[in-house]
């Protein structure tokens, strides 16, 4: 752009300097989408000069998580816990209980847990009474509180549980086996052992 003398205007070069900076400008606002994903990383906090890991942030699929036979018979996922996720605050699984088959009335003496009915129909027995439950239904177990699953229905029943503090996916382990291997049962005594560290009590053993 010229004037009628040729000459151009004053403007000309503050004009091209401004788009000068926002052509940078432009770049530097897209270069950070340019880079590739990283993975979620750990939760963290500072406490005192110390990182303190809370766990791994995850999407975990309904056949994910760390699969194992309970028993021999009843497939079960750990999904959340310490040495899955790294969680210090939960331990959550998934498990199926066949038509037929049961979860033993028992009680946890120092966790509370949450039990959602994922698919199917059970009867629950809460305390000193029973109830019916279908899917989606969902149960609260206060510590100390007696609790137990039985399926109704012609299909599988699926639950999903969750506790408020780790340390009863020990026990989990230890009456179960990775899938694709052969579960063999510990003596009596290991099994009594093992439910008292987890602090599960049994009726069926209360009342012996």
């Amino acid at each position: 752009m010229r004037d009628a003398l040729g000459a151009r205007p004053p403007f000309h070069g503050i004009l091209m300097r401004c788009r000068s900076h926002l052509g940078i400008l432009f770049f530097l606002v897209l270069l950070p989408s340019c880079r590739p994903t990283a993975p979620h990383p750990p939760a963290q906090r500072r406490v005192d000069g110390a990182t303190e890991d809370f766990g791994r942030p995850a999407v975990v699929a309904r056949t994910e998580g760390e699969a194992r036979m309970l028993q021999g018979r009843k497939p079960i996922w750990i999904k959340v816990d310490p040495q899955t996720l790294g969680s210090r605050s939960f331990t959550v699984g998934m498990e199926d209980i066949p038509p037929g088959d049961s979860i033993g009335v028992h009680k946890h003496m120092t966790e509370d847990e949450i039990v959602l009915i994922y698919r199917g129909a059970v009867q629950v027995t809460l305390g000193d009474s029973s109830h019916p439950a279908l899917a989606g239904g969902l149960v609260f177990i206060p510590r100390g509180t007696w609790i137990g699953f039985h399926t109704t229905g012609a299909d599988t029943a699926t639950i999903v549980f969750m506790f408020n503090t780790p340390g009863f996916e020990k026990c989990l382990r230890f009456l179960s086996s990775p899938v694709g291997t052969s579960f063999v049962p510990a003596p009596a005594a290991e099994v009594a052992a093992a439910r008292k560290e987890c602090h599960q009590v049994r009726r069926v053993d209360e009342a012996h």
